[in-house]
């Protein structure tokens, strides 16, 4: 009876899954439709605007192609810390990987890693996601505290009067630093909140004990911020858009709540939005900037494709050879 019990348990779980595919693939096919029917009916207006010039591609291609360099570096930095015996070389595959996973669907870059972690190195699952978490509540803060330095700015020294809903969000960024203070036994919080609390306290003991590891860390976050932050700043300049340093910067640093949202595959629609948003507060046209982010993603998607599928290649070549010996130590 329970083994009947359990097979239609399986199925109903199969079936939920097959279901929600299905409902992912058509909100991706139905965004991607409704943005180049967007592009049309409106190409008149960008063209005009249009500014592009094969240099200021190339550009935005090696911008996009730091990124899994950068995201290696942090997942080589990350998980030795977790008794991984990580490469540079492997971290940046890893990242390649995972990253071009992200753009399925179905986002799977956290559950590629941890699969990977866990065959080839027996990371546990538990303490990779503690940590994962507490490393994203920890950029969240870092990114939030930048915004309000820039706000602030801009109230004190520019004289500019700055919008509440700016205040607001980049404030909540900025308390999640807290969430590593939090009195869980005081406060009644839903059960999917505590989980995510609960596994961020548990990330936290483990990486907390090198102060070291989390300034790189956190450096090397920070310098993803500012690479994104000069790619959006080309992508508006090639539609005649005058943006500032500080004002990328600040489209930049709110991006990474892209990754709370992992219904749509690389958070498609979601940067858009909150990048037009914020320029829509700040006077900007929202179309001509989710326009000029869209101009972006599509230049960056090109890479992912690309070295995602060449990584994944190498790396699955490299992970059929059998788990790395605890004993060795990379250069």
């Amino acid at each position: 009876m329970n083994n009947v019990s359990a097979e239609t348990d399986s199925k109903q779980a199969l079936r939920k899954k097959y279901i929600r595919s299905i409902f992912l693939w058509i909100f991706t096919l139905g965004v991607i439709a409704a943005f180049i029917y967007y592009l049309f009916v409106n190409s008149d207006k960008y063209l005009s605007l249009l500014r592009l010039s094969p240099v200021s591609v190339i550009l935005l291609l090696l911008l996009a192609f730091t990124s899994p360099f950068l995201n290696g570096a942090i997942n080589a930095y990350m998980f030795r810390s977790l008794g991984a015996n990580l490469s540079q070389r492997e971290g940046f595959l890893l990242a390649a990987v995972s990253t071009l996973a992200n753009q399925l669907p179905v986002s799977g870059g956290v559950v590629t890693k941890g699969v990977y972690l866990k065959r080839k190195y027996d990371i546990s699952y538990a303490k990779y996601l503690s940590s994962m978490f507490a490393l994203f509540f920890c950029t969240i803060a870092v990114y939030g505290l930048l915004g309000l330095t820039i706000l602030l700015e801009w109230a004190l020294f520019s004289n500019l009067i700055v919008p509440s809903i700016l205040w607001i969000g980049f404030g909540g960024m900025a308390t999640a630093l807290l969430i590593f203070w939090f009195p869980l036994e005081r406060v009644p919080i839903p059960s999917v909140l505590l989980k995510w609390i609960q596994q961020a306290l548990e990330g936290w003991s483990l990486i907390s004990k090198n102060p070291l590891l989390i300034l790189k860390l956190l450096g090397i976050q920070t310098t993803m911020m500012i690479l994104l932050a000069v790619r959006y700043w080309l992508a508006f300049h090639m539609f005649s858009q005058n943006v500032t340093i500080s004002q990328v910067l600040l489209f930049s640093s709110a991006t990474i709540l892209t990754n709370l949202v992992s219904f749509a595959p690389g958070g498609l629609g979601v940067r858009e939005a909150i990048v037009g948003g914020i320029a829509l507060s700040l006077g900007f046209d929202p179309g001509i900037s989710v326009v000029a982010v869209g101009l972006d993603r599509l230049v960056s998607t090109v890479m992912i494709l690309t070295v995602g599928w060449a990584s994944t290649v190498i790396l699955g070549r490299e992970f059929s050879q059998g788990p790395s010996k605890p004993n060795e130590q990379d250069a």
